[in-house]
């Protein structure tokens, strides 16, 4: 073996160009695989890094009665001393803070929960120390955990930040400690972690983490707590109705439709690595064809089959290793990229700090390097096998020569063709649901429009009262705000809503239909000038103005969807919305709009109310400025912040950003999946060009002979290029309905991630099979032109 390992680095020495070539397409596919497989086992695969993970749970509770799941702090304490379950019971709360006295003001996700919360996971400090159970007690100081992303960003990765004082959300806290880079629980953009303590009192739901006792399993503490429930539904049947107390394992995991878009590119990078593979698979078979006589002649010298076999996969594992090591290189600056874009999407990834070339995908790459050695190594041992020793040594064709090596090639071209056909048409598919949607009437116009986020809190019982806890203050900080946008020059019109359209967000009002039923719709809070600084059309009535103020009569504004609904073949301007409260005062209709996308694209129009911002407010957490200017909207994003600051220097800007963009990001999951299958697509394409030409070409060379007679006898240029491509494009056209049925089979998986575009379209087919056989010919004609230019005489005395 050592012999044939000399033998192959020699061989690669001494042709360089094919060596580079194949050493090239291997990195190419090693790499992206490699690259994308990263990412999988860091957000799909890769075990929770946290003390003995197999045995937290997450445990919840939800009831008929209940809008939302979660824990009452009554019921939590009913069972969170079961020490014949638990270990330990940890209670958390999400929050959203404001982070001011270092730098401009900042919002960032929070989590309250009780100091147990990092002795249970079983994680420590990079900086300081963690959070501890003593920090819950009354009269304890208060203190807060960082995350490395916001050490770094906000404090300059400064070793000495632990003691200083920073301010959240009007609290002063001491910064106790600074965790580890790769800390995140429970979602990675948590950057705060402070401690809360649950009493009886305690008014907020809550979740809760827990680590079963050893030697307790999953089933039996269910079973125990389902007891617990049915007590508690047995002492009080009204408000425990239906009550269900659920012990699941604890999992970190990506929403579903996430999880399906990162498993699709790397079935797509996949298909571009058997297509390397087939490539390589050529290139290797055609040496193979040309060592047959050394082949032969080892083989009549007393080499077995297993002995030929063992120098080829030598030839082809040299090749391999030396591709996967170059791979490896490409995966690495390949990942950097990809974690970035990955981390610029407008979603939390679990676990993406983990993304790093470790162990765990350097083994996988050394599994592929293997899987790789056999099959590159497969048409060469096959056509080693097949060659028959007695007649190539008295240089005598047969069926098992060149013949049977094209039989081979036309093999490996089919397949190229078929994996490229998928790869095609998938990223045909993703391209036509992204134009679908970009073409999609949103109801506005996003053009020349400029958003920041300002939100403010409403008082809880996590934080004391703040300078707007009330409606009516909370209504008049937003009229001053919009007071001084409004004087800015080049503003054509100015308004505040508590959710954005396509923010992800949204409240809801009750209505009751004309068949009684009580529907929920989307419901949205506005200033005046909304309609004209979003660009929504009034199709009646009229839009809000000075006059809907909190003494006038309450008016709202309804979109065409739920006037249709509520008052059909009606006009209802002038009419009262059926509330489903008759405590509530009346609402007159005064208008209606056209109707807009509202939480996200892939969800129908439902119905929307507008109430007026001095009428009623709610959602201020969410609240945003929308500025409309005949100019570029990002050239006065300063000069809107500052007047937001000279209200309140301690507000918080979130998100500054055009309506565009806030479009683009609402279809980022088809944006991203088009962009990452074209890109693999157009490297398909080029892998698959270069593999038909190499193996058109050399396959002429094989038949020089054939050709130069076919010459000699009459036949023209036209005949022998015709001829040639019939070689080339009957498999690709072999290959291209392989593809397509196997597109049509994926089909009902591709349409989980369409948009308005079905998985068999049949212009998205057409274009896919018209794209390859296009390049089969490109690619064929030139091998096929030289081969029919060539001087038959010499053809003739040369064989």
């Amino acid at each position: 073996m050592v012999r044939d390992f000399q033998h192959a680095v020699r061989w690669l020495r001494q042709n360089p160009l094919f060596g580079i070539s194949a050493i090239l397409i291997l990195a190419l596919g090693i790499g992206a695989t490699t690259a994308v497989f990263s990412i999988v086992d860091a957000v799909l695969l890769r075990p929770l890094p946290y003390e003995a993970a197999e045995r937290l749970v997450r445990v919840d509770e939800s009831a008929s009665k209940r809008p939302i799941s979660g824990v009452p702090a009554a019921d939590y304490m009913r069972w969170r001393d079961r020490t014949d379950l638990f270990e330990k019971t940890v209670p958390y709360l999400r929050d959203t803070v404001t982070l001011t006295g270092s730098g401009e003001p900042e919002q960032v996700a929070a989590l309250r929960a009780s100091g147990a919360l990092f002795p249970l996971l079983g994680v420590h400090a990079h900086i300081g120390r963690a959070l501890m159970e003593s920090d819950d007690e009354p009269g304890s100081a208060k203190v807060a955990v960082i995350s490395d992303r916001l050490w770094r960003k906000r404090f300059q990765a400064d070793p000495g930040v632990v003691g200083r004082a920073v301010t959240i959300s009007d609290e002063v806290f001491t910064i106790a400690g600074v965790m580890p880079r790769e800390f995140a629980f429970p979602q990675s953009n948590v950057d705060v972690w402070a401690p809360f303590r649950v009493t009886p009192t305690f008014n907020m739901w809550f979740q809760v983490v827990a680590r079963l006792k050893p030697g307790v399993t999953l089933p039996q503490a269910g079973s125990a707590l389902e007891v617990v429930a049915r007590q508690m539904e047995q002492e009080s049947p009204k408000d425990n109705e239906g009550l269900r107390i659920a012990v699941t394992p604890w999992s970190e995991r990506a929403d579903t439709k996430y999880e399906s878009t990162i498993i699709f590119v790397l079935a797509a990078v996949g298909l571009v690595l058997l297509i390397a593979c087939a490539d390589v698979g050529s290139l290797l078979l055609s040496r193979a064809v040309q060592r047959q006589r050394e082949i032969a002649i080892r083989s009549s010298l007393g080499a077995g089959f297993w002995r030929v076999t063992r120098q080829l996969l030598t030839e082809s594992f040299v090749l391999v290793v030396m591709g996967s090591a170059a791979g490896v290189a490409v995966a690495y600056f390949l990942l950097q990229f990809l974690a970035r874009q990955l981390a610029a999407l407008p979603i939390v990834l679990p676990h993406l700090q983990h993304v790093a070339l470790n162990a765990r995908v350097l083994l996988f790459s050394a599994g592929l390097c293997m899987l790789l050695v056999v099959l590159c190594s497969l048409a060469p041992v096959l056509m080693a096998f097949r060659t028959d020793i007695q007649s190539v040594l008295r240089g005598v064709r047969t069926g098992t020569g060149p013949k049977s090596s094209t039989r081979l090639f036309s093999f490996l071209i089919a397949s190229e063709a078929a994996f490229a056909c998928l790869l095609l048409v998938g990223s045909g598919l993703m391209v036509r649901s992204l134009l679908r949607l970009q073409q999609e009437d949103h109801g506005f116009r996003a053009d020349h429009v400029l958003t920041l986020r300002v939100p403010v809190g409403m008082r809880t019982s996590l934080r004391p009262p703040g300078k707007y806890d009330t409606r009516p203050r909370q209504m008049a900080y937003y009229n001053e705000i919009l007071e001084r946008v409004e004087r800015i020059p080049g503003i054509s019109a100015a308004a505040v809503v508590n959710n954005l359209p396509l923010s992800g967000v949204s409240s809801t009002m009750s209505t009751r239909f004309p068949d009684g039923k009580a529907v929920l719709n989307s419901t949205r809070t506005v200033s005046p000038q909304y309609f004209a600084a979003m660009g929504i059309p009034v199709i009646s009535g009229r839009t809000f103005t000075d006059r809907d103020h909190a003494e006038a009569p309450g008016v709202a504004i309804i979109n065409e969807y739920l006037a249709r609904q509520l008052f059909p073949n009606t006009n209802p301007v002038g009419l009262v919305l059926p509330s489903t409260e008759s405590s509530a005062p009346p609402v007159t209709v005064v208008g209606v709009v056209k109707d807009t996308t509202q939480v996200s694209y892939d969800q129908p129009v439902k119905g929307e109310i507008y109430r007026p911002i001095r009428q009623f407010i709610f959602a201020a957490f969410m609240s945003t400025i929308v500025v409309r200017t005949p100019g570029d909207p990002r050239s006065i994003a300063v000069a809107v912040q500052k007047e937001v600051w000279a209200v309140n220097p301690d507000q918080p800007v979130v998100k500054v950003e055009t309506m565009e963009d806030v479009v683009a990001n609402s279809i980022w999951r088809p944006r991203f999946s088009a962009w990452i299958f074209s890109a693999l697509g157009t490297l398909a394409l080029l892998l698959t060009a270069a593999g038909i030409y190499g193996v058109v070409a050399y396959t002429s060379s094989l038949r020089a002979h054939e050709t130069g007679i076919r010459i000699a006898l009459g036949a023209t240029p036209r005949h022998i290029v015709a001829n040639t491509l019939r070689t080339s494009i009957v498999p690709v056209g072999l290959g291209l309905a392989a593809g397509l049925l196997g597109a049509v089979f994926l089909s009902r998986v591709l349409e989980s991630v369409l948009y308005e575009v079905q998985g068999t379209d049949p212009l998205t087919y057409l274009g896919a099979v018209v794209l390859l056989l296009g390049i089969g010919i490109a690619a064929s004609i030139p091998p096929a032109w030289r081969s029919a230019l060539a001087n038959p005489v010499k053809a003739l005395r040369a064989e």
